[in-house]
């Protein structure tokens, strides 16, 4: 009877290399960070809309967390370019 307690697998990697790990973190980091922007716009709008309705009194905010959620889309998209 053959022992495969302990033979060695081939093509198999023992560990985490450092930079993978961090390119991984990141490509998570901006997936996060596309979506909050994403979510940050889509709430703008919905604001938007309901305080033109009632007459502007947050026309003001609701434009800003657009521009909010924009720019954190827009850091979100370039995170991946940040190495260690």
């Amino acid at each position: 009877m053959r022992n495969y307690m302990n033979q060695k697998l081939s093509g198999f990697v023992y560990g985490v290399d450092a930079s993978s790990m961090f390119s991984q973190a990141m490509s998570l980091l901006q997936k996060g960070l596309i979506a909050v922007g994403a979510f940050l716009v889509v709430m703008g709008i919905i604001n938007l809309s309901t305080n033109i309705k009632d007459g502007g009194p947050g026309v003001r905010n609701a434009i800003l967390e657009i521009v909010g959620g924009v720019m954190v889309g827009a850091a979100g998209a370039f995170v991946t370019q940040i190495t260690i």
